[in-house]
């Protein structure tokens, strides 16, 4: 009993060490493409404004694709838990929220456009896979800092994707993370699913699939990184 015991401690280690040691790489790589995307982005002062910020790297970009285009991920780091200890280590363990940004689709029960995204949340009273307005990610809503993912993807594969998502709608909130993945999802557990439809894994790490994952994934280009800070909002755009 006291082997087992043992066995069982230094089995928790090791996987309380691995999801340290991952945690922080997945950190860097993040902040290292945050740091490449500002480093290549020069201020466009006509689009500015006193507390609106906007560099991009073609300002032939200007004005596009801030929330996204036909499936690319957003992504938050900021979880909702608002209790400030917790809410930091959630924030860098496992991020907030993930949605996949939808196109003008329609069928005989459903109805998407391009101004839409499909997620899944514990927060709506359905608690289902659902579609929900792109403008809950913007200052005065519910996700004011958040990243602009574009995974690279043929015309066939993007429509996989974006169809795998639509499959979804209806189901259930997967509260537990772990059991019953076929069946239920949680956000970024749901954008994974889609991806690997075509083959494209955004979590190596064999773990269950976090914000944190999906945002350090190599798949995955950084686009877009918007924060606020002071009272004023920056948009870096490649």
């Amino acid at each position: 009993m006291k082997a087992l015991k043992r066995v069982s401690l230094t089995l928790l280690i090791c996987l309380i060490s691995y999801i340290i040691v991952t945690t922080i790489c997945e950190n860097i790589s993040i902040d290292n493409k945050v740091k490449d995307l500002k480093e290549n982005c020069i201020l466009d002062e006509t689009a500015s404004t006193e507390y609106s910020k906007f560099y991009y790297k073609d300002k032939n970009n200007r004005g596009k694709e801030l929330l996204g285009s036909y499936c690319d991920i957003l992504v938050t780091t900021d979880s909702s838990v608002e209790i400030p200890i917790i809410h930091d280590v959630l924030s860098t363990l496992v991020g907030g929220h993930a949605a996949l940004c939808g196109i003008y689709y329609q069928d005989q029960y459903i109805r998407i456009s391009d101004e839409q995204v499909i997620d899944t949340t514990s927060n709506n009273l359905e608690k289902t896979a659902t579609i929900s307005p792109k403008y809950s990610w913007t200052d005065t809503h519910d996700f004011p800092n958040y990243y602009v993912l574009r995974v690279k993807l043929t015309e066939q594969e993007a429509d996989i994707v974006f169809n795998e998502a639509v499959s979804f709608l209806g189901d259930p909130y997967n509260e537990t993370f772990i059991f019953n993945t076929d069946k239920t999802h949680y956000c970024s557990d749901l954008i994974k699913k889609c991806f690997d439809k075509v083959n494209i894994d955004l979590n190596p790490d064999s773990l269950g699939t976090t914000v944190t994952d999906i945002l350090a994934s190599k798949k995955c280009e950084l686009i877009v990184y918007k924060y606020i800070e002071n009272g004023i909002s920056y948009f870096y755009v490649k």
